[in-house]
């Protein structure tokens, strides 16, 4: 009777979870659809074929593993095992969504750093007397990816019957950026007022230029808060590191002490806060 007590807490605290989300009006199916819908758009600007529910499977099944094997390292009582795998399922989770969300900022930012040079190619094809679709065409040709491959993905709209200027807004949508939506919204006026949409690329092209000096001069001013910030965030952990390392009295405390776990939560709460604080003073946009 005592061994299903702890059994019986944990399947109550999930049965409250699960009454509080139906009481607040939850539907399962909306918000599977809502996650599907968000892991699909990440997967997307991430340029990843599996599908939101693959990639979601991975995540638990991590979060899963990561349970396990920090259950075999602390030697905890059942109901805080218990307890633990919500949280890692959620961080597995979190840290998935935080794996696409890099990798698709970075494979976006590569995709800004070739605009200028494929607002000139397509500003040099108009000129020589080629039409907007035949020009992205050309560019396909000539430019690596991930321009090519994104720009491919336009030629490929055109081809099932969509138009050229709602197929280049879904490009602005899958590589949300300031250049790409101006890029965008440039085509479809001057489709709209007419006029010499080459000319029009080519001094879009000179502000995306300069827009760009001024955001690599803005990284060498705020280089030093930057690093400060590296510094910050990375003494406590090499700090942490040699205490455990060199003191066992003081690493058998913090590690396997529910006092240890407390402060080690405050300390990287803290952690976190004042890393994403530098990070937010050091953000400008431009």
């Amino acid at each position: 009777m005592v061994g299903v007590f702890p059994l019986a807490i944990g399947a109550s605290v999930f049965g409250v979870i699960a009454l509080l989300f139906f009481a607040m009006g939850g539907d399962v199916s909306k918000a599977l659809k809502v996650f599907s819908n968000t892991y699909q758009e990440r997967l997307i600007k991430a340029d990843m074929t599996i599908k939101p529910e693959e990639f979601a499977l991975i995540a638990l099944g991590a979060g899963a593993i990561a349970w396990v094997l920090v259950v075999l390292f602390i030697h905890t009582i059942f109901l805080v095992s218990m307890l633990l795998l919500p949280v890692m399922l959620t961080f597995s989770i979190m840290a998935g969504s935080m794996f696409l969300r890099i990798k698709g900022d970075r494979r976006i930012n590569a995709f800004s750093q070739q605009l200028e040079m494929v607002l000139r190619m397509l500003a040099g094809a108009l000129r020589v007397g080629l039409g907007l679709r035949q020009a992205i065409i050309l560019v396909t040709e000539e430019v690596p990816d991930p321009a090519r491959r994104e720009f491919m993905r336009v030629i490929g709209r055109t081809n099932i019957g969509l138009s050229a200027l709602d197929a280049l807004d879904e490009l602005a949508k899958n590589m949300p950026s300031h250049e790409m939506v101006m890029f965008s919204r440039a085509v479809r006026v001057q489709s709209q007022t007419g006029g010499d949409l080459a000319r029009v690329l080519e001094t879009l092209a000179a502000t995306i230029r300069d827009r760009r000096r001024v955001m690599r001069k803005m990284g060498a001013l705020t280089a030093q808060g930057r690093f400060g910030a590296f510094i910050i965030g990375g003494l406590p952990v090499m700090v942490g590191g040699f205490v455990v390392g060199t003191q066992p009295e003081m690493s058998h405390s913090l590690l396997h002490t529910q006092p240890g776990w407390m402060i080690l939560g405050i300390v990287f709460a803290l952690e976190s806060a004042a890393i994403f604080s530098l990070h937010k003073i050091l953000q400008f946009d431009v």
